[in-house]
């Protein structure tokens, strides 16, 4: 029987519930936790576990120990052990997917075409759906002058907030062929967007689409740097792919025009999302 999750993040004191147990839980395994792979070995951190655990599951059948993760256990198990794995399980936060109106009643969710979504998997869609609509109310709230994308990828969140929701971004990623597929996508994008213009009326024969600067960012500096780029300069065409190395980026100082910035990531791990906030 797989253990039940009997936390919820309802109110603020039920997520601190939530939270306060998980810390207690894994408290005393952070030997293995912060434990670097080689000191697992140089080390024999694997003495350290419960002698009965490491008894019963060496001598377990490979499709029980690949249920554990379910909190699926076996009677024959100590008991220690099959409270381990329930009381996990029980810590897990849930994986259905939950009423988005619901969660976010004051996000209206706007479903991508099948422009937008080209080489998005149905979960990338959903998250870029999602984020997309919190971070587009937050812009709008804030009236930010700007949107900066943090890691962003192939442009997934960046395209989305700049074509469907009309907002100036920066999308910035350390990866110069990221940079290259969202400059590829943001034509490819921008052809549609146009030819959609004569069939609604509009007389104007262009998108009205926000310029998207991509850059690599190789340090603090650079990003000093490219916080003196104009993003409503005339002279940069919309969409158009900006690859500059620290020196360019040094090199390069435009007069800044905007007030307010939302940052934004969709994948801002690590160390990401600290460096950029620097």
């Amino acid at each position: 029987m797989a253990g039940r999750c009997k936390y919820s993040c309802a109110t603020a004191s039920e997520t601190l519930e939530w939270i306060k147990a998980i810390v207690d839980f894994i408290k005393p395994f952070t030997f293995l936790i912060n434990a670097h792979v080689v000191n697992f070995f140089s080390d024999r951190l694997w003495e350290a576990v419960d002698k009965d655990w490491i008894d019963c599951l060496r001598n377990e059948s490979t499709e029980n120990l690949l249920l554990i993760p379910s909190g699926i256990v076996q009677d024959h198990w100590p008991d220690s052990l099959k409270e381990f794995v329930l009381t996990l399980k029980s810590l897990e936060f849930p994986r259905e997917q939950a009423d988005l109106q619901m969660v976010l009643p004051s996000f209206p969710v706007t479903s991508l075409n099948t422009v937008l979504a080209q080489g998005m998997n149905l979960k990338k869609k959903h998250e870029v759906e999602v984020l997309s609509a919190v971070v587009n109310s937050i812009a709008n709230t804030v009236k930010a002058d700007a949107i900066v994308d943090v890691g962003a990828g192939q442009g997934y969140l960046a395209q989305v907030l700049s074509f469907q929701y009309q907002h100036s971004l920066v999308a910035i990623d350390a990866s110069s062929h990221h940079g290259k597929v969202t400059n590829a996508r943001a034509e490819r994008i921008k052809k549609y967007y146009a030819a959609q213009m004569p069939k609604n009326g509009s007389g104007n024969k262009n998108p009205n689409v926000p310029k998207t600067i991509t850059c690599r960012v190789m340090s603090i500096d650079t990003l000093k740097a490219l916080s003196n780029m104009s993003l409503h300069s005339d002279d940069v065409e919309q969409s158009k792919l900006v690859e500059q190395n620290h020196q360019e980026c040094e090199g390069r100082k435009l007069r800044s025009s905007c007030n307010s910035l939302v940052l934004a990531g969709l994948h801002a791990c690590g160390d990401l999302s600290v460096t950029m906030l620097k």
